[in-house]
């Protein structure tokens, strides 16, 4: 095998590990956006662990827990607000 061609091999192998790191990092940004720890959710909705301790107890709010530690799909939280909002009606009938 002549030099070019070993370069040339090496170049193909590097622009392979480059796609697969790439495809790494896409999916790890992807989970980071997909899940978030009690500590975040607690800090979004300004709640304490004993309050998201009662959500997961009732079931209002679903999580997953590895290794002792607790997870909450974005996805759930937003529902779990979605479902719990309420608008005003004064007693005019208007909307506050």
């Amino acid at each position: 095998m002549t030099n070019s061609q070993q370069i040339r091999k090496i170049a193909t192998e590097i622009n392979q590990l480059k796609l697969g790191l790439n495809t790494l990092a896409d999916n790890s940004t992807h989970l980071k956006h997909q899940w978030m720890t009690g500590l975040e959710v607690g800090h979004a909705l300004n709640m304490s662990a004993k309050t998201l301790q009662r959500l997961r107890k009732s079931g209002s709010l679903p999580f997953s827990r590895v290794n002792g530690k607790i997870y909450y799909k974005r996805s759930d939280v937003d529902q779990m607000l979605e479902d719990n909002y309420q608008l005003r009606m004064c007693s005019c009938g208007c909307k506050k």
